[in-house]
C-alpha cells in the first residue's frame, strides 16, 4: 500500500510565503554563506543592515520551493544553493550591496585542521614573543627562529601553509602566538539577482581605487586633448584663456612689439642682452657702472657654487700629498742612482 503523504507544517508554509514577499518586494536578492560566522558577527551584520538591507537565514529546500513557485528568472537561483545560505534583499545597486556584504569580514586566525584558503607567510623580523618555552612552538611550525638582543625573532621569511593546504594544530597554535590572522570570515556571496541577471563574485568584485585612478586618468587626458586641438568646452575655457594669453604675450615679446602689456618684459630682455654684451667687453670700455652691475652677477654666481668649490678644496689636500709622495719617490731613486 502506497504512503500517503500529509500537508506540509503550517510553520514551512509560512517560511516559503515570507521568502517569496522578501524576493519579490526587491530588486536585488543576495545568496549568501553564513559557515563558520559566529552569532555575535551574525547579530552585528543585522543590526549593519538595518534599514539598507533585509537579511534573513533560509533552508535551502525551503528556498528552492520558494523559487519554483516564483517562477521565471528567479529558478536560475537554484544553481547556487547548497552550504549554510541566507538571502539578502535590497533596493541598492548590486555592486554597493556586494561591498556591503564584503565589508562584514573581519581578520580571523586559521583553526587547527582548517584547510587555508590562502597562502599563510610569516615575516622575517622580531616578534612578540618573549624568549622561553613559547619558543619551541614556533619551532615545531617550521619557523626558524632565534634570540637577538633578548627577543625572538624570525630569521627569514617563511610559508608555513599554502593555500588548499590542512592547517596543523602545530602551525595553527605558533600563528595564533604570533597574533597572525591570516584570513577573514563573514558573509560569501555566492550569486546576486538583479532584475532577471545572475551576478557572481567574479564580476561583482571591483576595485574601486584602481576605477577611480582610471577615471581620473582619462579625464586628464580629455582635458589636454581638448586644450591642445583648443576644443573650448566650460572646463577648458579658463585653461584656453590663460593659454592665449601667454602664448599672445611671449609672440610679442619675441616680435618686440612695444605694447603696454609687454614694455616691462622688453626692458627687461634688452637689459639682459645688454649685460651680456658688456660682459665680452674689455674692462677698459667700460664706465663704473657697468662694472658695478657686472661684479654683483659674478658675486651672485660665486655664492651660488661654494659647496661645489669647498669640495674641490677637500680634494685638493689629498692630490698634493699623493704629488709629493710620488717626488721623494722619485728623489730617492735619485740619490741611490748616484751613490750605486
Amino acid at each position: 500500500m502506497a504512503a500517503i503523504r500529509g500537508k506540509p507544517p503550517e510553520y514551512k508554509v509560512r517560511t516559503v510565503e515570507e521568502i517569496k514577499r522578501m524576493i519579490s518586494s526587491r530588486p536585488v536578492v543576495a545568496i549568501v554563506s553564513f559557515r563558520n560566522v559566529p552569532a555575535s558577527q551574525m547579530q552585528k551584520i543585522r543590526r549593519d543592515f538595518r534599514g539598507k538591507a533585509e537579511i534573513k537565514v533560509v533552508k535551502n529546500t525551503l528556498l528552492e520551493r520558494a523559487l519554483d513557485a516564483l517562477g521565471g528568472d528567479y529558478v536560475k537561483l537554484k544553481d547556487f544553493l547548497g552550504d549554510q545560505i541566507a538571502i539578502i534583499t535590497a533596493d541598492e545597486n548590486p555592486f554597493k550591496l556586494y561591498k556591503m556584504i564584503e565589508d562584514t569580514k573581519v581578520p580571523s586566525p586559521l583553526k587547527p585542521n582548517q584547510v587555508s584558503p590562502v597562502d599563510v607567510v610569516v615575516n622575517a623580523g622580531p616578534t612578540p614573543i618573549p624568549p622561553g618555552p613559547q619558543m619551541a612552538e614556533l619551532q615545531a611550525a617550521g619557523l626558524p627562529v632565534a634570540i637577538e638582543k633578548g627577543k625572538v625573532v624570525v630569521k627569514s621569511t617563511t610559508t608555513v601553509v599554502k593555500a588548499g593546504e590542512v592547517a596543523k594544530p602545530e602551525v595553527a597554535r605558533a600563528l595564533e602566538r604570533l597574533e597572525i590572522k591570516p584570513i577573514k570570515i563573514g558573509l560569501d556571496v555566492k550569486a546576486m539577482f538583479d532584475s532577471g541577471v545572475i551576478l557572481t563574485p567574479e564580476t561583482l568584485a571591483i576595485d574601486t581605487e584602481k576605477v577611480l585612478e582610471d577615471f581620473q586618468m582619462a579625464y586628464q587626458m580629455a582635458i589636454n586633448l581638448a586644450v591642445n586641438s583648443a576644443y573650448v568646452t566650460e572646463e577648458t575655457a579658463e585653461i584656453l584663456t590663460m593659454k592665449a594669453v601667454m602664448d599672445a604675450k611671449n609672440l610679442a615679446i619675441n616680435a618686440e612689439i612695444f605694447e603696454k602689456g609687454v614694455m616691462e618684459d622688453l626692458i627687461l630682455k634688452a637689459h639682459g642682452e645688454m649685460l651680456s654684451l658688456a660682459s665680452l667687453l674689455p674692462e677698459e670700455a667700460l664706465d663704473e657702472e657697468l662694472k658695478s652691475m657686472l661684479s654683483g652677477i659674478t658675486q651672485a654666481q660665486a655664492q651660488a657654487t661654494p659647496m661645489v668649490e669647498e669640495k674641490k678644496e677637500e680634494e685638493k689636500p689629498e692630490e698634493e700629498e699623493k704629488e709629493e709622495e710620488e717626488k721623494e719617490e722619485e728623489a730617492i731613486e735619485g740619490l741611490g742612482a748616484l751613490f750605486g
